[in-house]
């Protein structure tokens, strides 16, 4: 669904989960320092370093890739030594990964976690020009830069579709560079990826016992 086709009623937002998607996956390695592979059958594979901030991506398909629900994907915890293969290369910038997949997962939805009454703060202005974005991203962030107010006000002032409003806001508060004023943040604990290497060889142990 385009955002565009959305409701224009901010007051009743359908929602996409940050669970079913890669959203969580990366949240759940960048809060543990955790650096991870995600390994696809067609669009190719994706590292995130934790540590340096980075990501790097031989997909043929980017947005494809990081629209795939986490059933058509393998998330795995990189060894030390595969991620020193990274080492000497230069990765793109991880707030612009997790703009994008809020991005295109949102498809005019809100993500969970999100509400339609929330007073709108943007902290950082975001490089668009390496960021996918819609028709009147301009005229919403810089409401939200200079003027915080709720999604369900700025769709009506600035006469901007309701999906529209999701899925930039959606996409500004994966990255971090928004945040609502007007409540407190919800931060579930983000559990760390577990190592199929230690567990490969918790079970070998087992195994020969």
């Amino acid at each position: 669904m385009d955002s565009r086709a959305a409701s224009t009623n901010a007051g009743i937002p359908e929602f996409f989960s940050p669970d079913d998607c890669l959203i969580t996956s990366f949240r759940r390695a960048l809060a543990n320092k955790q650096n991870i592979r995600v390994s696809t059958e067609s669009l190719g594979n994706l590292a995130l370093i934790s540590a340096r901030g980075e990501y790097f991506s031989d997909s043929p398909d980017l947005p494809g890739l990081l629209q795939l629900p986490l059933s058509k994907c393998r998330v795995s915890v990189l060894s030390e030594g595969d991620s020193g293969v990274y080492e000497d290369r230069v990765g793109r910038n991880v707030d612009e990964l997790m703009w994008q997949t809020a991005f295109y997962v949102s498809k005019g939805r809100l993500m969970e976690g999100c509400h339609w009454n929330d007073v709108v703060q943007l902290d950082y202005w975001p490089n668009l020009t390496r960021l996918p974005a819609t028709p009147d991203i301009f005229r919403i962030l810089a409401l939200f830069y200079k003027h915080p107010t709720s999604i369900f006000f700025a769709s009506r002032l600035l006469k901007v579709p309701a999906g529209e409003m999701y899925q930039v806001y959606s996409a500004a508060r994966a990255a971090g560079f928004a945040r609502a004023i007007n409540r407190k943040p919800e931060e579930p604990r983000l559990e760390p990826h577990r190592s199929q290497t230690l567990l490969s060889s918790l079970l070998s142990k087992l195994a020969g016992r």
